[in-house]
């Protein structure tokens, strides 16, 4: 009686369990720590968090952000500045990057730098970060933008128990700089076309850049790949939403559905959308004998095309085997069969 009362109790605990993990209490209790912009006098829009200001050639200013500790120890926080890119999912981050793009004139990291790297933050209390601003000489049309990145620095402890996400310690808060009011548009280009290898998966990757110094917000693209000679597209993606940063490139990836890479020429289409402007591109390009090779020798679940159509091939012919060999037999036995009704005539004529 006992256990069939605690049975149904025992499924509630399990299945709340498993709706709502115990780790994302853990989380919370690890970061421990939150950051707040202080916004100055030229802040141009009062309702952002992030550092949205208003700027002069060659102004110098202070941008100052607290960083509150939560935890009853003392917590160590790595700080840097970031320029704003994008990725290939089409989403404005803020992340360290060995290269900068071509046509980013202004990074903010050569206009924004930070007194520490690195600030420890006692218990309970918090401590205010500063970094100097000093805008170019000359005017700059449309905006520059980036971000203050703040990273907690585990402890041992944190370290022995594998909580070891980023994003479970990192904060960012944007910094975007407008000196003027002149209309500058998006300036879309396609740079390249060429097979790479996506997550270890071969795919064709066009390189998308906005060379103008300005966002270009809910971008829809739609893309086509044809075998050259051919009318029906080998591949297709479409993707929407898409926000692109200042300056930025994007790798737009077509998946090649863990097919291998066929040299050959192709042809892509592309158009990219935005709320009030459309760019249409047709480019051709090349898969490389050389480069399908080591592509498809080092991707991963890869549908070799090539063995599946010799195991159609094979399952092809031992079905004709096995017709031809059935067709044989009911031969012979319909021939054996007509011996028989033939000895029986005689033995019928015999008989009579």
């Amino acid at each position: 009686m006992l256990r069939k009362t605690i049975f149904p109790f025992l499924i509630i605990i399990i299945t709340i369990g498993l709706i709502f993990p115990l780790t994302g209490l853990a989380q919370d209790d690890h970061v421990g720590y939150s950051v707040q912009a202080h916004l100055p006098d030229n802040q141009l829009n009062e309702s952002h968090t992030y550092f949205d200001l208003q700027m002069e050639p060659e102004q110098k200013q202070q941008l100052s952000v607290v960083i509150y500790n939560n935890e009853k120890e003392d917590i160590t926080v790595r700080t840097a500045v970031h320029n704003a890119s994008t990725n290939s999912n089409g989403l404005v981050v803020y992340e360290e990057r060995e290269e900068l793009d071509p046509s980013l004139e202004v990074p903010l990291t050569d206009v924004l730098t930070l007194e520490a790297d690195e600030v420890v933050v006692p218990a309970g209390k918090s401590k205010t970060v500063t970094a100097e601003l000093k805008m170019p000489e000359e005017e700059y049309d449309g905006i520059i933008l980036g971000g203050f990145h703040f990273e907690k620095v585990m402890d041992e402890e944190e370290s022995a128990e594998g909580v070891n996400l980023q994003n479970k310690y990192s904060y960012v808060i944007g910094v975007q700089l407008t000196e003027n009011d002149n209309e500058v548009l998006p300036d879309l280009h396609l740079n390249s076309i060429k097979p790479e290898l996506v997550n270890h998966r071969t795919a064709v990757v066009a390189a998308l850049q906005n060379s103008a110094p300005i966002l270009v917000k809910d971008l829809t693209i739609n893309a086509e790949i044809f075998k050259k000679g051919e009318k029906e597209p080998l591949k297709e993606k479409k993707q929407e939403q898409i926000n692109m940063a200042p300056n930025s490139t994007m790798n737009f990836t077509i998946d090649w559905e863990n097919k291998a890479l066929d040299p050959g020429d192709y042809i892509l289409k592309m158009k990219a959308t935005d709320q009030s402007e459309t760019w249409e591109w047709e480019e051709p390009f090349v898969i490389e004998k050389d480069d399908a090779t080591a592509l498809n020798k080092d991707a991963v679940e890869l549908d070799d095309d090539k063995v599946n159509k010799w195991f159609v091939a094979g399952i092809i012919i031992l079905i004709i085997i096995i017709a031809a060999l059935l067709f044989y037999i009911w031969k012979l036995k319909r021939k054996q069969d007509r011996v028989e009704d033939i000895e029986d005539i005689d033995n019928l004529k015999r008989g009579g």
